[in-house]
This record gives structure tokens, C-alpha cells and sequence, in this order.
């Protein structure tokens, strides 16, 4: 089967000023239940999304009502399929044990089959670690319904799906007293990814449900190779806020990684779905016209943060959601790539590369022949123009200074891309229009 690139090649570099295209506006929800067939299903509403997952208290269906719930709102999001299976399992761990004196231990549960639970365990006036664990494992067995298992003696204490795909979420209610992180292993997820896109790959955005380190940074990996697909990583690793970087959690490996498709987005439950809401938000809206910072997302709880926790993140190049001036905004927006910066930026980049490309590649399908001529190549460089021209009316590129075009004259080609047909030195420049997230002003007051 024949593609794009055996008729046209793109390469895009970005400097500290860079250019590109981005994608469908499609977000992909990857299901470890989904009982169809097929690798992949695609939903235009809420309603369509119930027929396949009909229990509410689903991480499918939470996701897809996250997305459908932003303003605006996807006109049709897509649910994967993975035939490999995670068995999750959420670590829980005691902070300091031994000194929170008759304390009450919170955490607020929920999974397939059962609605938010909050549970609680007090400790006495001499409290241990081996008094939490055995509180917290009797706390979380007693929930009615429940998908999952706690064991553990001591912190930290293993909370296990009852089955492979079995989904739940736990939330801390203090980072202060309490860490959580999943801790479960990759089943194959890249494997799954392949599969799907090699069935239908018109998707853009992955957002997955079982993040763990290793399973998350599986999928990660698999979408920097993908090309012209991006994934906002969830997690509620409490490490990630309580700890400096270089610790190697999570969302300290996108960093340390360098990926430049991949967002990590901290929030400490999983059930609010906070990526899903992110990129139901950001994805309706063309590229260069948006990017994933300062966005309220309906239906996502702010997550408290110290002015620590929130250095933490930013240090990790990290995003979450927070309280500013009673409004709630996301902040960070970036990927973990320095040289890409943001996760719009890599957005507004594949949009270029696919208009681009598609734009040439018809232009040579549509005429009955392009000649190896001046006036062919000029062919060539009209519609290279033509889209960085409309890369600039969306705002992906800066007017000023305008992109360049720069196209070898016919007499100039040697022989040998002659005879194979290939115009090469097809060149061009722009600059990033960029975005404005901050301001410093500076003012004078006199009598």
C-alpha cells in the first residue's frame, strides 16, 4: 500500500523559533472493557457512548462525558480498544505515621458499579504505620460493590483490581498524610496503539485511563513515534507535587524523556477526568487559535496546591488545575520537550506538515502532469505558499517577519533527481506567532 511519503516528504525544524500543522480534533479514549470487535468506535454524543458503556460509574463513560461536557465540545470523539489488559493496582502510603495523633485518614472512592465513596480510618493516640495500613485495608474492603482488593501490613498498601480492565479510582484527602501512585505493569499498550491505528488512525489525541508509570510511559513512547498524534498524561502520583524533580516518577519522565507529543497533567483523582475534559476543551478549536493553558474545564474540581506542590510541577514542566482570582484555570500547557515548549506549539506544527503536505501531493495528482520545468516548480512553490499563508491567517505563524520560499531553478537539478523524478530544495521559513501567557507591566504613579 502506497502512502504520502513516497510522493511527498516534509522535514521540520524547530529552533528557538520554529513553524508547523496539527491535527483532526479527534480524541481517543483508550478502553481496557470495550466488548465490540473491532479496534476502535467513533461517538458524536453522550448518548451513543451509553449504548457501549452503559454504566455510568465507567471510566469510559466518564472520560466521554468529560469531553462532551466542554464548551465547546467535540463533534465526535473515538473509544480504542486494547485486548491487553492492565491489572491495576493503586499504592497507598502513610506520611509520617507515627505522629498524626488521632487523625483522621480520608480518601473518596470510586469504580465501575459504585459512585464516589468516601472512607475514612482515625488513628489512636499512638498511632503506627502497621495501625494505618490495617485501618486503611479495612476501610477500603468495606465498600459495597467494590471492583478491587486492599491488602498490605505496612505502607505502602496495595489496592488491586478485582480482574484484568477492572478500573477504580482513588483520591487522598491530604498529600500532607497520605501518597498515592499507581504502581501497575504495562500489559502491552503500544501494541494495542498499533493495532488500533492500523485499523483507523483518523484519531489525534490518545487519553488513557490506567496510568501508571510504566504503562503511561509505554504509550508516550508509542506516540513520539507515531508522528502527527499528541497524549495528555494524566497522573495523581502524589510524588509529583511533594517531591523535587529528578525523582523519576511519572511526570518527571516526560521531562527527563524530553517527549515533545506528550503533556503531563496532574490531578489527584483519576475520576475527575481532568486530561479528558483538557483536550475536549482545546481540541474543537482549529490549530493556532488555542492552546491548553487557561482553560475552565466543566466538571474538574481545582486541585489544592501549595506555592511547593505548584513549584514542583512547574519544575516538572508540568500542568494542573487551579484556583486563580476565583477562576478556575489550567496552567503549564507544555510538553516535555524544551525545544517544543508546548503542547499547542507541536499542534500547530503537524497541522502544517499535513495541510502541507496534502496540498502539494494534490496538486501532483490533480494535473495530468507537472513538468520538471521553471513553470512546474513554480507550480510546487504556489502551493507551499499557499500554506504557510494559511498557517498564517490562523495564527500559527507570524506575519512579521513573513515566511520565505525558496525553490531551485530547473537548470539547477541534477540529472540523477531528474531521472528519478524528484524535485529537491524545496525550502521554507516562518516564524512561531506563539502565544501570550504571562505579563509584566511596569507603571508610574505621581501626585
Amino acid at each position: 500500500m502506497g502512502t504520502l511519503t513516497d510522493y511527498v516528504t516534509i522535514t521540520i525544524t524547530q529552533n528557538t523559533v520554529g513553524i508547523t500543522r496539527a491535527g483532526f480534533g479527534v480524541p481517543m479514549i483508550l478502553s481496557a472493557t470495550a466488548a465490540y470487535t473491532e479496534r476502535i468506535r467513533f461517538y458524536t454524543d453522550l448518548a451513543s457512548v451509553a449504548v457501549d458503556f452503559a454504566v455510568t460509574t465507567s471510566a469510559e463513560y466518564l472520560a466521554a462525558n468529560a469531553m462532551f461536557s466542554q464548551n465547546p465540545a467535540p463533534p465526535r470523539i473515538a473509544i480504542g480498544r486494547s485486548a491487553l489488559k492492565p491489572t491495576q493496582i493503586t499504592q497507598l502510603t502513610a506520611v509520617n505515621p507515627t505522629g498524626n495523633l488521632n487523625y483522621v485518614y480520608k480518601l473518596t472512592v470510586r469504580g465501575k458499579g459504585f459512585a464516589d465513596t468516601v472512607v475514612t480510618f482515625t488513628s489512636d493516640g499512638t498511632p503506627t504505620d502497621a495501625e494505618y495500613a490495617a485501618g486503611i485495608v479495612a476501610a477500603l474492603n468495606g465498600v459495597a460493590s467494590k471492583n478491587y482488593t486492599a491488602t498490605g501490613a505496612a505502607s505502602p498498601v496495595s489496592v488491586t483490581g478485582t480482574n484484568p480492565g477492572d478500573w477504580f479510582s482513588i483520591e487522598v484527602g491530604d498529600p500532607a498524610t497520605q501518597k498515592a501512585t499507581m504502581t501497575h505493569a504495562d500489559p502491552g499498550v503500544a501494541t494495542d496503539l498499533a493495532a488500533i491505528a492500523l485499523e483507523n488512525s483518523s484519531w489525534y489525541a490518545l487519553y488513557t485511563l490506567y496510568n501508571s508509570k510504566l504503562y503511561a510511559i509505554a504509550a508516550a513512547g508509542w506516540i513520539e513515534s507515531a508522528g502527527l498524534k499528541i497524549y495528555v498524561c494524566e497522573s495523581q502520583d502524589t510524588n509529583s507535587i511533594t517531591t523535587a524533580v529528578t525523582n523519576g516518577e511519572l511526570l518527571d519522565t516526560i521531562k527527563t524523556n524530553a517527549y515533545a507529543r506528550t503533556l503531563g497533567f496532574y490531578h489527584p483523582s483519576p475520576a475527575n477526568m481532568a486530561g479528558a475534559a483538557l483536550l475536549g476543551r482545546c481540541l474543537p478549536i482549529d490549530a493556532g487559535s488555542v492552546t491548553f493553558f487557561g482553560k475552565t474545564l466543566a466538571g474538574v474540581a481545582p486541585v489544592n496546591l501549595t506555592a511547593t506542590h505548584r513549584q514542583n510541577l512547574t519544575d516538572r514542566r508540568a500542568s494542573s488545575y487551579e484556583t486563580v482570582a476565583g477562576v478556575n484555570i489550567t496552567f503549564g500547557g507544555q510538553v516535555g520537550s524544551t525545544t517544543t515548549g508546548f503542547l499547542d506549539v507541536r499542534r500547530d506544527l503537524d497541522w502544517l506538515q499535513d495541510d502541507m503536505s496534502k496540498a502539494v501531493f494534490g496538486m501532483i495528482v490533480g494535473a495530468n502532469k507537472v513538468l520538471f520545468t521553471d513553470a512546474g516548480i513554480a507550480m510546487v512553490e504556489t502551493e507551499v505558499r499557499g500554506s504557510l499563508k494559511r498557517a498564517t491567517d490562523r495564527g500559527i505563524l507570524a506575519e512579521n517577519p513573513a515566511f520565505v520560499v525558496t525553490v531551485p531553478a530547473a537548470a539547477d537539478v541534477d540529472s540523477g533527481n531528474k531521472a528519478a523524478r524528484t524535485l529537491p530544495n524545496v525550502k521554507f521559513s516562518g516564524t512561531l506567532a506563539g502565544a501570550i501567557h504571562k505579563v509584566q507591566l511596569v507603571g508610574t504613579v505621581s501626585i
